[in-house]
């Protein structure tokens, strides 16, 4: 074979050999980029993630605590007995301020509802676990059972979801998209409003019936505490916010 078409035919093969590293390589190239555009939208679906727990997680956690410190108080400690024994101003701030505490939580949950509408922590198992921390406590709140539970403090999920709403307000800081909760002064003045008065007008006279001494069942008051402190360990498992020794739960009578 000549010198000349043996070189040509070398020449050929290393063209196409050379061609098919190329397309190999850009192949490569083009997986590798996709992979890492993935690898950036999920850290960045992460960090999107995490910094919209931590804006809603510790608001959502503090009115847990509130609310069940507030129920254990007055299961355990007579909270309300003793400040309606007092005077006038102790009475409304006993009232008012217990009406508060369960008016912000449900606010913080409509916030959450409204603004994460699907609860996203980022890993399915955490979110179906925090779904069913919220539908818990709903539930021990609006639970049929007069002959088990009583019904006091009884609130049917429509009734907790409108006072939610009318709880949540938007951020004054323009630049902030979202919404707040409402404070507990702004929420006291607002009670001489008729029509936002009138959503507390069964949990009133239930906070007054405890408050007077009145023969009342505390059962779903236990209920509900103890579904909030399993949110609280939830939202706070490493009891960073709230020591163990504030997580007690009433016992059953």
């Amino acid at each position: 074979m000549k010198l000349e078409v043996v070189t040509a035919i070398i020449a050929a093969i290393v063209a196409v050999v050379s061609a098919v590293i190329s397309i190999y390589g850009q192949a490569r190239i083009a997986q590798l980029t996709d992979r890492l555009m993935k690898q950036r939208e999920a850290e960045s679906r992460e960090a999107q993630t995490a910094s919209l727990m931590s804006k809603y997680r510790d608001p959502l956690l503090r009115s847990a605590i509130d609310l069940q410190s507030r129920l254990y108080n007055i299961h355990q400690n007579k909270f309300l007995e003793r400040f309606y024994q007092e005077s006038p101003s102790a009475q409304n701030y006993a009232l008012y301020n217990t009406l508060y505490v369960v008016a912000e939580y449900f606010g913080w949950v409509e916030i959450l509802r409204g603004e994460i509408q699907f609860l996203d922590l980022g890993d399915l198992e955490r979110n179906r676990r925090l779904s069913e921390l919220l539908a818990s406590i709903n539930q021990a709140f609006g639970r049929y059972g007069r002959h088990t539970l009583g019904s006091n403090f009884r609130l049917f999920n429509g009734e907790q979801r409108a006072i939610g709403e009318i709880m949540a307000v938007p951020r004054s800081n323009s630049e902030v998209i979202g919404y707040d909760c409402i404070g507990y002064a702004t929420f006291v003045k607002k009670m001489s409003d008729p029509e936002f008065a009138g959503w507390f007008t069964k949990l009133r006279d239930d906070v007054d019936a405890i408050g007077n001494q009145s023969a009342v069942d505390l059962k779903r008051i236990v209920l509900i505490h103890s579904r909030l402190i399993d949110l609280i360990d939830f939202l706070d498992p490493h009891c960073v916010r709230v020591p163990p020794q504030h997580r007690t739960r009433i016992e059953q009578q």
